[in-house]
């Protein structure tokens, strides 16, 4: 999560609002349905208000509703019961407690996720046919390849199928909605699917179950939050040397640039 700024945010809305005013003598008035228009621009404008107000709500913090209508009112006629320093002095204000609510907020979310993940990997290594590495990656195999396949290297690019979930069962990855596989490069992707993917070769399928240290650690990402540990289901479909997989892009380039100069009639 981005911490609150220091610094009151004035929205294009009204950045726009002042410059039309400015020129509204030099300009001529279009008109239009004014009545529509001006109730969109109030609603937006409160909706965008509202929404803010119930975020930080969830962070503990409450607004006196009232006092935000008399401000917004007060504001249109210029005639603020408070002083600039004053207003800026509150804002600031507010903003430290949101900041500070909000790292107490991420400060407790690490702490239940590091627990949960602890006592989920504990129950899931006793399960039968789950392994563990040497550094904390459980995983079991789903399918062995019928035949030998090639295996991937440190510098190989693979074509797999996952899903990859959250211990509650949340699906936050799947090339199986996507109906498309992924090309992953073994360089840029996380250690414990790394790790993973060495043990594999074409052909098998495993679950592996990472420990945040060997995911997205304390950071997290998009919909995986701080200290999660991570499930995937991955099925190893081939694998691509560098070249290889350059090459294969450019033959998929030509045939793309064929197709479409086919399709182009020349007069």
């Amino acid at each position: 999560m981005k911490s609150f700024e220091k610094k009151v945010i004035v929205t294009s809305f009204f950045i726009l609002f002042a410059s039309l005013n400015s020129f509204a003598s030099a300009t001529k008035i279009v008109k239009t349905d004014i009545k529509k228009e001006s109730y969109s621009i109030g609603f937006t404008t409160g909706q965008h208000i509202v929404n803010q107000m119930v975020r930080q709500k969830k962070l503990g913090l409450e607004t006196d509703v009232k006092e935000v209508l008399k401000g917004f009112s007060d504001s249109f006629k210029n005639k603020s019961k408070l002083s600039d320093d004053e207003i800026i002095t509150s804002l600031n204000n507010r903003v430290e407690t949101l900041n500070r609510l909000q790292s107490e907020k991420i400060a407790k979310m690490k702490k239940e996720n590091l627990d949960k993940g602890k006592k989920y990997l504990a129950q899931n290594r006793l399960k039968k046919g789950v392994k563990v590495s040497k550094s904390g990656l459980e995983y079991e195999v789903i399918k062995k390849a019928k035949a030998k396949g090639k295996k991937p290297e440190a510098s190989s690019i693979v074509v797999v199928d996952y899903e990859a979930s959250l211990i509650d069962g949340t699906v936050f990855d799947s090339t199986y909605k996507r109906k498309m596989p992924a090309h992953l490069s073994m360089i840029n992707i996380i250690e414990g699917l790394q790790e993973g993917l060495l043990m594999m070769q074409e052909g098998d399928k495993y679950r592996f179950t990472f420990p945040s240290e060997l995911a997205y650690k304390e950071e997290g990402v998009a919909e995986v939050p701080p200290n999660s540990v991570i499930i995937f289901e991955i099925e190893l479909k081939k694998v691509l040397a560098p070249g290889e997989f350059k090459k294969m892009m450019h033959q998929k380039a030509d045939i793309k640039d064929n197709n479409s100069t086919k399709k182009t009639k020349i007069h």
